[in-house]
């Protein structure tokens, strides 16, 4: 069954409003009609499913026929990622996504490349929320992560400490594993993961990342990129943390 994303001020309790770009989608890329059933995500853990009864109209009509509440599946998992080069962000994005994060909070760090301001960095944000979106679609999940704006390393910092445990990915830990300190840490409620960008963090910022409350952690013997660090941390978290 198709799958389309409404937000919640297009749904009422039994009929929901279809607005572009997913109408255009669901009536000239899928070819549906009336009639076609279809399942609607609001991204807030609501997922529906709906049969069209008026895809000609603007916007068009589908009738509710079954609605499902999906409660959000403990620990909350942050990840803070420093902004790549290129176009990096989107696949760790995307991947999150799928994997299970629950917010994402682009940050930028002393050895940041990209350092945008202004309509750059308001597109940028428009296109993470897209591929959120779209990922979310594609997997089958009722919940989309949230996708904070852009901040800085020290903003990051702050917004950590109101997680139960907050990791540092950091190339020069060598003893303490993130598996391990996981394993430790089997009950907490929420967890943030920060990652650094291509050039690693500075000496300063693990310092004040340290004298915030965080764990450095280490992947084992080999050092990721950036994009793979965040794709393989936010796995390990939702595999050793996650009671599904």
């Amino acid at each position: 069954m198709h799958r389309f994303h409404v937000p919640p001020s297009d749904i009422s309790s039994d009929t929901i409003r279809i607005r572009d770009p997913e109408r255009h989608h669901l009536l000239n890329v899928l070819r549906l009609t009336s009639g076609d059933d279809v399942q609607i995500f609001d991204g807030g853990g609501n997922s529906y499913v709906a049969r069209l009864e008026d895809t000609e109209s603007l916007p068009a009509i589908a009738s509710i026929h079954d609605h499902q509440f999906h409660p959000p599946i403990p620990p909350h998992i942050t990840l803070f990622q420093a902004i790549p080069k290129s176009d990096k962000m989107d696949l760790i994005v995307q991947k999150t996504t799928e994997i299970g994060v629950d917010e994402i909070v682009p940050m930028t760090c002393q050895r940041s490349i990209p350092k945008r301001g202004g309509n750059a960095q308001q597109k940028r944000q428009d296109r993470w929320v897209r591929i959120a979106i779209e990922a979310s679609k594609q997997c089958g999940r009722p919940r989309f992560p949230k996708l904070l704006p852009q901040r800085t390393i020290g903003e990051c910092l702050e917004q950590a400490k109101n997680c139960d445990l907050s990791l540092l990915l950091w190339e020069n830990e060598v003893e303490r594993e993130i598996k391990s300190v996981l394993r430790d840490h089997y009950d907490v409620k929420s967890v943030g993961l920060i990652i650094g960008p291509e050039g690693g963090f500075s000496d300063a910022e693990v310092r004040e990342a340290i004298d915030n409350a965080c764990i450095p952690v280490t992947f084992g013997g080999n050092t990721l990129r950036t994009e793979t660090a965040a794709i393989v941390a936010v796995a390990i978290a939702v595999y050793e943390l996650r009671r599904f």
